[in-house]
Formats: structure tokens, C-alpha cells, sequence
């Protein structure tokens, strides 16, 4: 395969407290490494943690195709059992089946046990393929913090397929499957390598003989509170050897595979009909999980008697798989003061997916600037399963009594001594720094009054997607008109931020990084980093990947 590897890395990143650190101001400019790498959670907590990253009503899931070079509906509230295609080259001719898959999970000492069963069919050549497959995960976590997952079957899997008369049952497989888990504070990024090898009795009347498939392929996955892509691209040689009376026919093809499966998140401005009614429209948000698979194999001609001839036909095709849209109508904020403002919808939407606080509505002036405890809020909420839900997702500290070793009454503990756990940001604060948004405090401040540059919003997102490692290495240049005013410090992340589309700068070409963040500017930043989350990435796992 002439494929390049793509490595997650995580690097140490550096920054001086009093420009850039929104966890913490010294009067030193100490520097401050944000290295998380240091970080060890146990392992099967780390497990809860990825389902965690998955929002209500979005649920394809890494491996929700299983490892056989097909696509699913994945998995949808109330449905158990998933639609399914996959395309099977083992005659020399592409056969296209579809059916139904059923996923069972069961999760034990750091081993995760899947349990894959197909059913599938070709109704047009009257063909069947009916396949169970249980697989056995284990999880370790390394040292810097990501965790390895290694893959194998926990025996041979039952198949048998039926085309034409003729049944081909799986009598071997062979079968490794090792992936890299990377979570960074908002998103979960996964690389992935498979290698399979699987033998086929065939049996055709008297005729008999075997079919090999050799599997090699790499997977890549991420998921966050907007949205999930696993993209997988696999490459075939098969080997055919069957009895064709008193000699054996015998030929080679290959075959490619590139899928992407995707769970997707919008959200669209329905207008009201009516004029009489107390509020002009509000936000749906729609989910759906949608896949795509596209195929190029490379097989022999066949002759009248059914016997491979040396030519070689292309073909190619592609098969689709999407589910029927969810929808929810969001909250509308009463925000009628501002109506004009060139942020309007930015704010209107914020507020419907409560990331800013609809208490607040009547009195959000766009032209405020925004504050530290105001703005981590919002980045923590923009990033988090569920944001409505941040008062009940406290992790409090609890000090216990060793003597009786019974629970006392628990006491919640801030982080920061001037940041009182009564106030509205508390728990979004406290989240932001368990979650490594934001660094720890060598003097114990947080300032949550004090202003937010532009420079040092964008280092807190960008850092908050694990992208650092996008810029060059050791000096960046942006294309910035004001590029010198950009601190050494936050470079690279202004680089970034301007490759993946959180900043554009003015229409002069102008950044203007140390310029203080107004509310209404947060407002379309946040957006544009949600809509990052929600589809920007996506590029990059799927339209690039399958070439759309």
C-alpha cells in the first residue's frame, strides 16, 4: 500500500503565563508546560470517557461496521439491530450484498468482547452470506497518557457464503487489528492498522479447491461533542484455486476499499409561519449518521465455460447508508435588542445550544468585552457531551475520615482561591481544568474578571483540539499583515487556527491578535470552532479520503 502514515503527536507546549495562559497571570512571566502527557487514568475509566464524548442522539461509533470492509446505519436510539452492505470479491466479480448486523459489547478487566453477526444477502443472484465473528480488545494505557487497543479473534469466525450453487465456508482466519487512542480536551482522534488473511473451502458439486483473501488496511477515526468520522481504507489480493474437472483453474485479482462513516450534527433556523406569536422561529437540531463506501477491484474475465481467461477487468462502484434524521427543537432566547448586529445569528445560536446562559439574554450586550470566567465557560460547554448538564456533572472533593473509613459529608474544594464555588462558572471552570483546557495555577489565581485577547482565545482552542503539532517547526509565520504583533508564544497556534478556519482576520489582512475579545466577537469564534468540530474536520476523514 503506498499510503503515508498520519501520527497523532503530542508535543510539550510552552507559554508565558502573563500572555497567553487563560489558567493563570504571574508577574514573572514563569513559563508554564502544559504538557499532559504525564497524566495516568486507569484504563477502564478511560473507556466510560470515549462513550462520554458522544452526544445524545449521534451514535456511530468506531467499529460500528465491524472490520470486513463494509458500512452500517450504526447505531440509532431504540434500534438494536443495524442495516448493512459490503461488497465481497471472493468469485472474481464484485457481489454486493446488504442485510443486517447486530453489534453485542461486553466490557471486563480491561478486555473488551464484540460480538459481530451478519446476515446479508443478494437478492438479485439469490446469494446469502451469513457470518458470526467475536473479537477480543485489549486496552493499555502507555505512558503518555493515550492508550493502545489490540484486537484478535477470539476464534474462528462461522462463515459461510452461497452464490450460484457453489458455498464457500471460512475454515481460517488470521487476524491482528492495533490502534492508538489520542483524547484531547475536546476531541478523541484514533490510527488504526489491519491485517487479516482468510481461507475459504469451496465446494461446487464435485468441485472443490480454496479462496484466499489477504487484507491489509488503516483506519482513522475522531469523535467530539458534534460529531464522529471513521474513515477505513482497506487493500485485497485474492487467490482463487478450484477443481475444474480434471484440472484446476486458478487466477489472482485485487481490490480496494475506501469507507467513511460519519455521525453528524446540525442545526437550521426554522422560521414560524404565523406573525401572531411570541417568538418569530427557533433552532431544530437534526442527527443522523450517514456512510459511504467505494470500491475498485481488479478481477479476471471469465470464458462461456465459467474457466478465468488472462484479462483483467476494472470495476468499480460504490454503495451509501443513511439514516432517517432525529430532531430537536432548541430553546429560543429572548434576544430581540439585537436584531441587526452583525453577530446576531452567531449569539442567537449560542444561546439555543446553551452555550451562553439564556438567564443572561436580556441583558448580553454584544459590545461587552468578554471575561476569562465567561469565556472558559463558553469553550467548556462548546466541547462537552452535554452542556445543558454542567451542574450535575460535579466532580466534588470529598475527604474522608481513615479511622471509620466512612464517607463524610463532601465538601466542594475550588481550584482557584478567587473563584468562590458559588460562582455561575464555578463548575465550568473547575471542568476546564480537570479536562486540561486550561493549565494548573502556580499562584493558585484564575483572574475570571479580567479581558481575553484574541491570541489567547485562540491558543486555548486550538490547544483544546490537540493541534499544535499542525504548525512548522520551530518558527511559524502566519499570513498575518500584523504577523510580528502576534506573541512568539502563540505562533504556532494562531497558524493553526488560521489553517483550520477558526480566524480569517479583517478584510485588510489584519489580525489584530492583543485586541481585546468582545462579546460578540467570542460569539462568531466559538461558532466557527463548533462548526470546526462539526464538519470542518470532517473534510479531512471523508470527502478528502474518498476523493468527493
Amino acid at each position: 500500500m503506498n499510503r503515508n502514515d498520519k501520527n497523532t503527536k503530542i508535543n510539550n507546549v510552552q507559554i508565558k503565563s502573563t500572555k497567553l495562559s487563560i489558567g493563570e497571570k504571574t508577574k514573572n512571566k514563569d513559563i508554564i508546560n502544559t504538557n499532559i502527557s504525564s497524566i495516568i487514568i486507569p484504563a477502564i475509566i478511560l473507556v466510560l470517557t470515549f462513550i462520554l464524548f458522544i452526544p445524545s442522539n449521534v451514535y456511530a461509533r468506531h467499529g460500528d461496521s465491524g472490520f470486513e470492509g463494509g458500512i452500517s446505519s450504526g447505531e440509532v436510539e431504540g434500534v438494536t439491530t443495524m442495516d448493512y452492505k459490503e461488497v465481497c470479491f471472493i468469485t472474481g466479480q464484485p457481489i454486493e450484498f446488504e442485510g443486517t448486523l447486530i453489534i453485542r459489547k461486553t466490557t471486563r478487566n480491561n478486555i473488551i468482547n464484540t460480538t459481530y453477526t451478519y446476515n446479508l444477502k443478494n437478492e438479485k443472484l439469490g446469494a446469502t452470506l451469513n457470518r458470526t465473528a467475536i473479537y477480543n480488545t485489549k486496552l493499555v494505557e502507555k505512558s503518555n497518557g493515550q492508550v493502545s487497543e489490540e484486537t484478535t479473534l477470539s476464534r474462528t469466525p462461522s462463515e459461510v457464503i452461497r452464490i450460484n450453487n457453489i458455498t464457500y465456508t471460512l475454515r481460517s482466519n488470521d487476524f491482528s487489528y492495533a490502534c492508538i487512542v489520542d483524547s484531547q480536551p475536546s476531541i478523541q482522534y484514533r490510527a488504526g492498522n489491519i491485517l487479516s488473511k482468510k481461507v475459504y473451502q469451496v465446494i461446487s458439486g464435485t468441485n472443490t479447491g480454496t479462496v484466499t483473501c489477504e487484507i491489509v488496511g488503516d483506519t482513522y477515526a475522531y469523535e467530539n461533542s458534534w460529531g464522529s468520522t471513521e474513515a477505513m481504507m482497506l487493500e485485497y489480493i485474492i487467490n482463487s484455486r478450484v477443481s475444474n474437472g480434471q484440472s484446476y483453474d486458478e487466477w489472482t485479482g485485487t481490490a480496494s476499499i475506501s469507507l467513511s462513516t460519519s455521525s453528524i450534527k446540525e442545526n437550521r433556523f426554522q422560521e414560524n409561519e404565523p406573525d401572531e406569536i411570541s417568538f418569530r422561529g427557533g433552532y431544530v437540531e437534526s442527527s443522523y449518521n450517514s456512510s459511504v463506501l467505494e470500491y475498485t477491484c481488479d478481477l479476471p474475465e471469465f470464458d462461456s465455460q465459467g474457466r478465468s481467461t488472462h484479462n483483467i477487468k476494472t470495476t468499480k462502484g460504490s454503495l451509501e447508508i443513511e439514516t432517517f434524521p432525529s430532531a430537536v427543537r432548541l430553546p429560543v432566547p429572548d434576544i430581540n435588542h439585537l436584531r441587526g448586529h452583525w453577530a446576531e445569528e452567531e449569539i442567537k445560536e449560542l444561546f439555543s445550544i446553551e452555550i451562553f446562559n439564556s438567564k443572561n439574554a436580556k441583558a448580553f450586550n454584544p459590545e461587552d468585552y468578554i471575561t476569562r470566567a465567561e469565556f472558559i465557560s463558553a469553550v467548556t460547554r462548546a466541547s462537552r457531551q452535554d452542556v445543558s448538564d454542567s451542574s450535575e456533572n460535579k466532580r466534588n472533593t470529598v475527604r474522608t475520615t481513615s479511622n471509620n473509613r466512612k464517607r463524610k459529608e463532601e465538601e466542594i474544594v475550588s481550584p482557584f482561591s478567587d473563584v468562590a464555588v458559588d460562582n455561575p462558572y464555578f463548575e465550568d471552570i473547575k471542568n476546564a481544568l480537570e479536562r486540561k483546557i486550561i493549565p494548573e495555577s502556580t499562584d493558585g489565581l484564575f483572574y475570571p474578571e479580567e479581558g481575553v485577547t484574541l491570541s489567547e482565545a485562540l491558543v486555548i482552542l486550538v490547544r483544546s483540539l490537540g493541534l499544535e503539532s499542525l504548525a512548522p517547526n520551530p518558527n511559524a509565520v502566519t499570513a498575518f499583515k500584523d504577523n510580528d504583533l502576534i506573541p512568539e508564544e502563540a505562533r504556532s497556534f494562531v497558524y493553526v487556527a488560521h489553517r483550520i478556519g477558526l480566524v480569517h482576520g479583517d478584510d485588510g489582512g489584519y489580525l489584530k491578535p492583543n485586541e481585546k475579545l468582545t462579546k460578540g466577537r467570542t460569539a462568531a469564534l466559538i461558532k466557527r470552532y463548533i462548526d470546526y468540530m462539526r464538519s470542518g474536520i470532517r473534510k479531512d476523514y471523508r470527502e478528502r479520503i474518498l476523493l468527493f
